[in-house]
C-alpha cells in the first residue's frame, strides 16, 4: 500500500503525528516546488511561483498543469504499489495527484479519500472538486465525507477552525477503518457507506450494507507498514477481445457518483409509482447507504425485473407509464 498526499491539505497535513506509523509508504506530493520535510519520501513537482499572483482553481491552475507535465515520472514511482491511496481534503489541490493518475495508471488499485468544499467557502473552490471529481471511473474505492453534516452536527456559533477541527478528528479517526478496509477488500468498485461504516460492492449496494458493524470498533492497522518491492519482469497489460467476457464486465460495471443517492431515491420513487399506476402489488425499501454510490444496485434491479414482468401480464392499451423526465428530476449530468 502507499499512501499519497499534498503539501497543501487542510485536513491530512505531514506534520500530523497520525502519519508517522506509515512513514515507510508515505509520498508527499510537493506542488509548491520545493521539498518541505525530511520525515517523508517526496516528489518534488518543478513548479514555479506565478508572478501574475492570480489564485486558480482546478484545471487552470499552474501547478496542476505542472504536475500533469511529470505525471509520467509519476506514476513510475508508484508502480510497485498494489493499493494507491489518495488523501484528499475540501482543497482542490489537494485532488491533483488523483487526477493526473486516473487516466495513466493501468496496474494498480487507486483509492480516494476526499471531503467536500465548505458551502460557505467560492463557489470557484466547489466547481473545481466537482471538475475534478467528475469522473470516478478509475477507482477501485472512493470515500467521499460531506463537509456540511459537520455544519450540521456544530452549534451555530461555532468558528470555522472548529469546524476543520471537528471534520479533522473525526476523518483521522476514521483511518484504521477506512485502511484495513482498502486492504480487505474483495469486490470492486467500491464505496465507503457511512451508514454501516464499512466499504460496499457498488453492484451490491443494498443487499451488502450490515448496520450491526457501524459501532465496531477499529483501532488498529491490520496491514504491514513498511514499503514492498516486487518485479514479474516485464509486464504487459492483455488484449482481450471485443467480445470477451472480461471487456463486458469492465463496461458496464458500475461506477460511484456523488449524487448516487439522489438517483438511488428518484428511481425508487418512479418504481413506486409505475406499480401503483398499474396496481401491481410492489413493497420497496430505502437504501440506508450514505455514501457516493452507483445509484443503482442488485436491489434496483431485482425490483425492476418485477415490474417488467408483472408489466407483461397486462395488456399493452391498458399499461400507464408516469412522465419522468430525468434531465429535471436528475440533473443534466444523467
Amino acid at each position: 500500500m502507499r499512501i499519497v498526499l499534498t503539501d497543501t491539505g487542510n485536513i491530512w497535513n505531514y506534520d500530523d503525528p497520525i502519519l508517522e506509523q506509515f512513514k515507510d509508504i508515505v509520498l508527499v506530493i510537493c506542488l509548491n516546488g520545493e521539498k518541505i520535510t525530511d520525515k517523508y519520501q517526496c516528489f518534488v513537482s518543478p513548479y514555479k511561483q506565478d508572478e501574475t499572483g492570480i489564485d486558480k482553481y482546478g484545471v487552470e491552475d499552474q501547478k496542476l498543469q505542472t504536475l500533469a507535465s511529470v505525471a509520467d515520472k509519476l506514476n513510475l514511482e508508484l508502480r510497485y504499489h498494489d493499493n494507491i491511496v489518495f488523501l484528499a481534503d475540501n482543497e482542490p489541490s489537494t485532488l491533483y495527484p488523483y487526477y493526473v493518475l486516473k487516466d495513466l495508471n493501468k496496474y494498480n488499485h487507486m483509492h480516494l479519500v476526499t471531503m467536500s468544499p465548505w458551502k460557505f467557502e467560492r463557489n470557484r473552490k466547489a466547481d473545481a472538486c466537482d471538475q475534478m471529481l467528475s469522473d470516478l471511473s478509475a477507482l477501485d474505492s472512493i470515500l467521499y465525507y460531506d463537509s456540511n453534516t459537520v455544519l450540521n452536527a456544530l452549534e451555530q456559533k461555532s468558528t470555522v477552525m472548529e469546524a476543520f477541527d471537528y471534520a479533522r478528528e473525526y476523518l483521522v479517526g476514521l483511518m484504521p477503518k477506512f485502511l484495513n478496509g482498502i486492504y480487505e477488500m474483495k469486490g470492486r468498485p467500491c464505496f465507503f457507506d457511512f451508514a454501516s461504516m464499512t466499504y460496499i460492492p457498488l453492484e451490491s449496494g443494498f443487499n451488502k450494507i450490515n448496520l450491526s458493524k457501524k459501532d465496531k470498533p477499529d483501532m488498529e492497522i491490520k496491514f504491514p507498514v513498511n514499503r514492498k518491492f516486487f518485479t514479474l519482469g516485464m509486464v504487459c497489460q492483455p488484449s482481450y477481445p471485443e467480445d470477451d467476457a472480461y471487456v463486458k464486465k469492465e463496461v458496464e460495471r458500475p461506477v460511484a457518483r456523488l449524487d448516487g443517492k439522489k438517483v438511488c431515491n428518484i428511481l425508487r420513487e418512479q418504481r413506486i409509482r409505475l406499480a401503483e399506476a398499474n396496481n401491481i402489488p410492489f413493497r420497496s425499501e430505502e437504501c440506508p447507504s450514505i455514501g457516493p454510490c452507483a445509484g443503482t444496485c442488485e436491489k434496483c434491479d431485482m425490483e425492476s425485473k418485477y415490474l417488467s414482468k408483472q408489466l407483461q401480464k397486462i395488456p399493452k392499451e391498458q399499461r400507464v407509464y408516469p412522465v419522468f423526465n430525468p434531465e429535471k428530476e436528475v440533473g443534466h449530468d444523467w
